[in-house]
Protein backbone atom coordinates (compact mmCIF):
# COMPACT_ATOMS: atom_id res chain seq x y z
CA UNK A 1 0.00 0.00 0.00
CA UNK A 2 2.82 2.38 0.95
CA UNK A 3 4.62 1.51 -2.27
CA UNK A 4 1.52 2.31 -4.37
CA UNK A 5 1.12 5.68 -2.65
CA UNK A 6 4.82 6.43 -3.21
CA UNK A 7 4.49 5.59 -6.94
CA UNK A 8 1.46 7.87 -7.32
CA UNK A 9 3.30 10.70 -5.59
CA UNK A 10 6.34 10.20 -7.85
CA UNK A 11 4.17 10.12 -10.98
CA UNK A 12 2.38 13.29 -9.92
CA UNK A 13 5.68 15.07 -9.24
CA UNK A 14 7.09 13.95 -12.61
CA UNK A 15 3.99 15.16 -14.47
CA UNK A 16 4.14 18.55 -12.72
CA UNK A 17 7.81 18.93 -13.65
CA UNK A 18 7.06 18.00 -17.26
CA UNK A 19 4.27 20.60 -17.41
CA UNK A 20 6.42 23.38 -15.90
CA UNK A 21 7.81 24.65 -19.23
CA UNK A 22 4.28 24.91 -20.62
CA UNK A 23 3.16 26.88 -17.58
CA UNK A 24 6.07 29.28 -17.98
CA UNK A 25 5.34 30.12 -21.63
CA UNK A 26 7.15 33.20 -22.92
CA UNK A 27 5.18 36.44 -22.89
CA UNK A 28 3.69 37.53 -26.21
CA UNK A 29 5.98 39.72 -28.31
CA UNK A 30 5.78 43.46 -27.76
CA UNK A 31 4.48 45.37 -30.76
CA UNK A 32 6.71 47.69 -32.75
CA UNK A 33 5.21 51.18 -32.83
CA UNK A 34 5.09 52.96 -36.18
CA UNK A 35 3.96 56.59 -36.04
CA UNK A 36 2.45 58.31 -39.05
CA UNK A 37 1.98 62.08 -38.89
CA UNK A 38 -1.00 63.34 -40.89
CA UNK A 39 -0.22 67.08 -40.83
CA UNK A 40 -0.26 69.61 -43.66
CA UNK A 41 -2.40 67.30 -45.78
CA UNK A 42 0.43 64.78 -46.15
CA UNK A 43 1.40 61.45 -44.65
CA UNK A 44 4.82 61.53 -42.95
CA UNK A 45 6.39 59.16 -43.84
CA UNK A 46 4.79 58.88 -47.25
CA UNK A 47 6.07 55.31 -47.66
CA UNK A 48 5.49 53.06 -44.65
CA UNK A 49 7.70 49.96 -44.53
CA UNK A 50 6.67 46.98 -42.39
CA UNK A 51 7.62 43.32 -41.97
CA UNK A 52 4.93 40.78 -42.73
CA UNK A 53 3.77 38.67 -39.81
CA UNK A 54 5.18 41.04 -37.18
CA UNK A 55 3.01 42.70 -34.54
CA UNK A 56 2.67 46.50 -34.92
CA UNK A 57 1.01 49.39 -33.18
CA UNK A 58 0.10 51.83 -35.92
CA UNK A 59 -0.13 55.27 -34.33
CA UNK A 60 -1.73 58.00 -36.43
CA UNK A 61 -1.14 61.58 -35.25
CA UNK A 62 -3.17 64.49 -36.58
CA UNK A 63 -1.71 67.84 -35.48
CA UNK A 64 -4.11 69.82 -37.71
CA UNK A 65 -7.42 71.21 -36.55
CA UNK A 66 -9.38 69.42 -39.30
CA UNK A 67 -10.14 65.70 -39.39
CA UNK A 68 -8.06 63.45 -41.66
CA UNK A 69 -8.39 59.76 -42.39
CA UNK A 70 -6.12 56.87 -43.19
CA UNK A 71 -7.80 54.94 -46.01
CA UNK A 72 -6.14 51.66 -47.07
CA UNK A 73 -8.82 49.05 -47.86
CA UNK A 74 -6.51 46.40 -49.36
CA UNK A 75 -4.03 46.75 -46.48
CA UNK A 76 -6.66 46.49 -43.76
CA UNK A 77 -8.41 43.68 -45.66
CA UNK A 78 -5.22 41.60 -45.70
CA UNK A 79 -3.98 42.42 -42.18
CA UNK A 80 -4.94 40.60 -39.00
CA UNK A 81 -6.48 43.12 -36.62
CA UNK A 82 -7.04 42.71 -32.92
CA UNK A 83 -10.78 42.37 -32.23
CA UNK A 84 -10.70 45.29 -29.79
CA UNK A 85 -9.15 47.52 -32.48
CA UNK A 86 -11.11 46.33 -35.52
CA UNK A 87 -14.13 48.35 -34.39
CA UNK A 88 -12.16 51.57 -34.93
CA UNK A 89 -12.21 50.96 -38.69
CA UNK A 90 -15.10 52.43 -40.63
CA UNK A 91 -15.25 51.11 -44.20
CA UNK A 92 -11.50 50.40 -44.27
CA UNK A 93 -10.58 53.83 -42.92
CA UNK A 94 -9.41 55.22 -39.63
CA UNK A 95 -10.75 58.69 -38.94
CA UNK A 96 -8.46 60.87 -36.84
CA UNK A 97 -10.10 64.04 -35.47
CA UNK A 98 -8.09 67.25 -35.38
CA UNK A 99 -5.47 67.62 -32.63
CA UNK A 100 -5.66 63.95 -31.68
CA UNK A 101 -4.24 60.52 -32.42
CA UNK A 102 -5.45 56.95 -32.87
CA UNK A 103 -3.65 53.68 -32.37
CA UNK A 104 -4.51 50.30 -33.80
CA UNK A 105 -2.72 46.95 -33.37
CA UNK A 106 -2.31 44.68 -36.35
CA UNK A 107 -0.21 42.05 -38.05
CA UNK A 108 0.26 42.96 -41.72
CA UNK A 109 0.45 40.56 -44.64
CA UNK A 110 3.14 40.88 -47.30
CA UNK A 111 2.28 43.10 -50.23
CA UNK A 112 2.27 46.64 -51.60
CA UNK A 113 -0.75 48.73 -50.68
CA UNK A 114 -2.05 52.16 -51.61
CA UNK A 115 -2.78 54.66 -48.89
CA UNK A 116 -4.79 57.85 -49.17
CA UNK A 117 -7.23 60.09 -47.43
CA UNK A 118 -10.82 60.08 -48.58
CA UNK A 119 -11.54 63.64 -47.37
CA UNK A 120 -12.25 65.96 -50.34
CA UNK A 121 -9.66 68.64 -49.50
CA UNK A 122 -7.03 66.00 -48.68
CA UNK A 123 -7.64 64.25 -52.02
CA UNK A 124 -7.34 67.56 -53.87
CA UNK A 125 -4.04 68.21 -52.06
CA UNK A 126 -2.68 64.79 -53.02
CA UNK A 127 -2.66 63.25 -49.54
CA UNK A 128 -1.53 59.75 -50.48
CA UNK A 129 1.22 57.23 -49.89
CA UNK A 130 2.13 53.56 -49.89
CA UNK A 131 2.44 50.76 -47.38
CA UNK A 132 5.14 48.25 -48.31
CA UNK A 133 5.10 45.01 -46.35
CA UNK A 134 8.07 42.68 -46.90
Amino acid sequence: MKETMMRKTMLLAASLLAAAPALAAPPPPKPTTVTVNMGDRKFHPQVIRLKGGQLYRLRLVNPDRTEHDFYAPAFFGAARLFPADAGALQKSRLNVPGHSSRTIRLIPRRGHYDLKSSKALDVASGMQGQILVY
